[in-house]
């Protein structure tokens, strides 16, 4: 197994200090097409260097020389370098639509910010958010015709869309009753959709022209709107009784500026979390849920293993009413095939830190202006971190087995800016994917294929077969 840095074996060089002697530089020399290589499969392009290079290597992206690591002692000085030898490091164009009051933008407050919103999306909070999570998932589900084919993606993304919306902004809309739309600027889900589809498709526009012609301008051009929808839900939201605002992830913040108008909960800081947090757990979790049932629909044995659990944790109850924070508490083995899916298929990619001091690490020179990125495709594959890792075996991820260490397994990046939102996508995937073993045999339909960039995805048109147990 790969062993971790210590904080004393990373020497952190001063300006003009030379490094000692028979320090090398990571190998490789980036190329001008390596960015247009990685965008069409980061996969491939991961694998391929990593077989050539080894689990370090520099490559040329968006204009810039990085180091991609995926050993577990360089992934652990990525993340741990902040605001002593590293800085978040992100496309400019990323950095617009993230916004001025993201957390990227004021390293200073990061942690303030983080802490203070950490509450909304872990711990109780989270656990009260289980009985409606529960019940939107089982209420969508009912929708999937069957026997029949569902498209895949668009089918899960829909059920998450309809549970994330009111856990995250409090509110719950129907394209069928107007009133929901009653006082925001939108008057369908499917506009709000659209809108984060042209603003996810903004941040690794190529160009920072703002014009209509460039994905970067339509991008902030549909971030603004999305901005004015977040602050017409927040003014009907601070229009209602104050009682109840702590049920959902709005409720919270604004339940704390009311307690402290002076603190970090800002009308802007606000308006911002709320247009960041959906489209970051709306994306990151329908791509999760849809990989997961594709993934183990290959493996009978793993589904009846989750069968099983499920039956021992809640038996087989005629009023089966949902799963409670207790029942998912106790689902091991479904976390473990959650991570597994998470390790093979991981929807989102590489954690970006600019190096803003030279530093050494096992012989190795990691140079002032460099990018470090930490990614996950290189480290989830390496036989150091993971026994036979072309092998799908949930088991790994068990006590026993022990796989998964921290820096071996990052999903969610690491560090202090390591994802916000991760407890809330495992927590809502249990759900689900709870949810649909109990509900549905079902079958693939061949071999699906996946957009590859900046999410990992199954394609649109994907479907499967399915079929009600009951």
């Amino acid at each position: 197994m790969q062993t971790t840095a210590n904080t004393e074996e990373i020497l952190i060089l001063e300006d003009g200090q030379a490094p000692p002697p028979g320090t090398v530089t990571a190998p490789r020399q980036p190329k001008w097409y390596d960015t247009f290589n990685y965008i069409a499969d980061p996969e491939k392009f991961c694998r391929q260097n990593l077989q050539e290079y080894g689990p370090i290597f520099k490559t040329n992206f968006f204009g810039r020389t990085n180091i991609f690591v995926g050993s577990a002692k360089a992934v652990q000085m990525a993340f741990n370098g902040d605001l002593k030898y590293t800085e978040i490091a992100l496309p400019a164009t990323m950095m617009d639509m993230f916004g001025e009051y993201s957390l990227f933008q004021r390293p200073d407050l990061h942690r303030q910010r983080k802490n203070a919103l950490a509450p909304g999306l872990t711990g109780r909070l989270l656990d009260e958010y289980t009985p409606y999570t529960n019940d939107a998932i089982a209420r969508g589900l009912q929708t999937w015709v069957s026997p029949g084919k569902i498209a895949l993606y668009p089918a899960v993304e829909k059920i998450c869309f309809d549970v994330l919306v009111p856990l995250l902004l409090g509110v719950r809309l129907h394209d069928s009753d107007s009133e929901t739309f009653a006082g925001l600027p939108l008057s369908s889900k499917a506009e709000l959709k659209a809108l984060y589809k042209t603003y996810f498709d903004g941040f690794y526009g190529l160009s920072k022209w703002k014009s209509s012609l460039t994905k970067y301008g339509r991008g902030l051009k549909a971030r603004d709107a999305l901005i004015d929808f977040m602050r017409a839900v927040i003014r009907r939201r601070q229009a209602e009784d104050k009682s109840n605002t702590t049920t959902d992830f709005l409720g919270m913040m604004l339940a704390s500026q009311q307690q402290n108008p002076e603190g970090v909960f800002s009308n802007a800081f606000i308006e911002n979390q709320c247009l960041l947090q959906l489209w970051a757990s709306l994306y990151e979790i329908t791509a999760l849920v849809s990989s997961f049932i594709y993934q183990v629909a290959e493996y009978p044995q793993v589904i009846q293993h989750l069968r099983e659990e499920q039956a021992n944790i809640v038996g087989n109850q005629s009023n089966f009413s949902g799963f409670s924070p207790d029942n998912l508490r106790q689902m091991v083995f479904l976390e473990a095939t959650i991570k597994e899916t998470l390790r093979q298929l991981p929807p989102s990619g590489t954690a970006s830190r600019l190096l803003t001091k030279s530093v050494v690490l096992d012989g190795m020179l990691y140079e002032k202006g460099c990018v470090l990125m930490a990614e996950p495709r290189i480290a989830h594959i390496m036989p150091e971190h993971f026994h036979q890792p072309e092998v799908f075996a949930p088991e790994r991820f068990l006590p026993e087995r022990g796989e998964g260490k921290m820096y071996e397994f990052f999903p969610f990046g690491g560090g202090v800016h390591a994802c916000l939102g991760a407890q809330m996508a495992i927590a809502v995937t249990k759900v689900f994917t709870s949810h649909v073993l109990r509900l549905f045999d079902w079958q693939l339909t061949g071999k699906a294929k996946f957009i590859q960039f900046p999410l990992k995805r199954i394609k649109d048109d994907y479907q499967i077969d399915i079929i009600n147990r009951n």
